[in-house]
């Protein structure tokens, strides 16, 4: 299945690349799903810092505050940049 977004870690730190549209539930199995991301974090471990990518439009409003409040709860310390769009529920994101 290709993502919209990439998870990389090393040496307490990681990078997450946010691109592509948010979405509830997969049709074409390239949208960011709550479900897969949260199983994705969870594979990081405890990193202490994440650096948060974005190139989105939005999408879902239930799925992109999912994925907000999940990121949030992470204890990581988090730094967000805007590579190009960061709309709609996307902009919820990085905050």
């Amino acid at each position: 299945m290709k993502k919209f977004w990439n998870f990389k870690a090393a040496n307490g730190r990681a990078e997450l690349l946010l691109y592509g549209d948010i979405s509830g539930e997969t049709w074409f199995g390239d949208e960011v799903t709550p479900k897969q991301f949260k199983a994705d974090l969870d594979v990081l471990g405890d990193v202490g810092e994440i650096d948060i990518h974005i190139n989105s439009g939005g999408g879902d409003v239930f799925a992109g505050f999912a994925i907000y409040n999940m990121l949030k709860r992470h204890a990581a310390q988090k730094t967000v940049y805007v590579d190009g769009l960061a709309a709609s529920i996307a902009s919820v994101i990085a905050m």
